[in-house]
């Protein structure tokens, strides 16, 4: 191969690749609601991610429904009304030193609701020699039409 189609190659390869396509699962019954919890890629600038290999197990009303690891989104049917939710680090399956994050949040029936948790460097707080990174951690409620655009870059878990 020559050197300029070695240099080129990478072009190629991402020329090719496209966004993934992302359709939410609908709801079994018009009575029935559904909640995407999703965890993308951070927005700090360099190829660092933020708390990449570790995860918190996630909670809804009590009942674990299992971790959310970084670059990915999971759903869960619900019943319409108010729920709680809980990201934790304190349980056996999770790898998460961060504190807890509560939140609680109302369905209506046949919605489907996006939580989006934010995973990002504070860079304004920290400076170099510094020895441990400092995070801002939001869980936050997203539209429908933002997180479709954001969860379609995750692997669903």
């Amino acid at each position: 191969m020559h050197l300029r189609e070695l240099l080129l190659l990478p072009l190629f390869i991402t020329g090719c690749s496209s966004p993934s396509y992302f359709e939410a699962v609908q709801p079994s019954s018009p009575q029935r609601s559904m909640l995407y919890l999703y965890r993308p890629e951070a927005s700090n600038p360099g190829l660092m991610q933020p708390l990449r290999y570790n995860y918190p197990e996630v909670f809804i009303d009590g009942q674990s429904i299992g971790t959310l690891k970084f670059n990915s989104h999971q759903h869960v049917e619900l019943a319409p009304g108010k729920h709680s939710v809980r990201i934790t680090g304190l349980t056996p399956g999770a790898k998460w030193e961060p504190r807890d994050i509560e939140q609680s949040l109302t369905l209506r029936p046949a919605q489907i609701a996006y939580l989006k948790l934010n995973v990002q460097y504070q860079l304004d707080e920290m400076m170099l020699g510094q020895p441990e990174p400092r995070y801002s951690i939001h869980l936050t409620p997203m539209c429908n039409e933002d997180a479709v655009y954001e969860i379609r870059h995750t692997k669903p878990q």
